[in-house]
């Protein structure tokens, strides 16, 4: 199989997926197919990006170049400017500092941390 040129990853962490992720997928597989990139363009759905408070968010890589406040206008304009063009839609770029779509402290709670995995004995 060749390798993508691009390699795009969609939020589907619980902040993001109020904000539609599946409408948001579906401009995305559309606008691809629609540009004529369906081989060069892998997208996978991911955990939380970590951006919650600029929902919703999607990287693409080689970069990577972060985009947030996303919505399916917005992913087309990705699609058609930065996969097909190579230039990054600076509307969409992640900015830190920039007020927040989500209130402080909405976002999903953060995992506590796990404790070390204990080896197992198998006999």
């Amino acid at each position: 199989m060749e390798k993508a040129d691009y390699r795009v990853h969609l939020c589907c962490g619980p902040t993001c997926t109020r904000f539609g992720p599946k409408e948001l997928l579906t401009a995305l597989e559309e606008e691809i197919e629609a540009q004529g990139l369906g081989g060069r363009v892998s997208i996978q759905l991911s955990a939380c990006r970590n951006r919650c408070e600029q929902s919703p968010s999607l990287n693409v890589y080689p970069g990577p170049v972060f985009y947030n406040r996303l919505t399916p206008d917005g992913v087309r304009r990705i699609v058609r400017q930065h996969l097909t063009g190579g230039e990054p839609v600076a509307e969409f770029l992640f900015r830190p500092g920039l007020k927040p779509t989500v209130p402080p402290g909405s976002g999903p709670p953060r995992p506590a941390a796990r404790p070390p995995e204990r080896k197992r004995r198998w006999w």
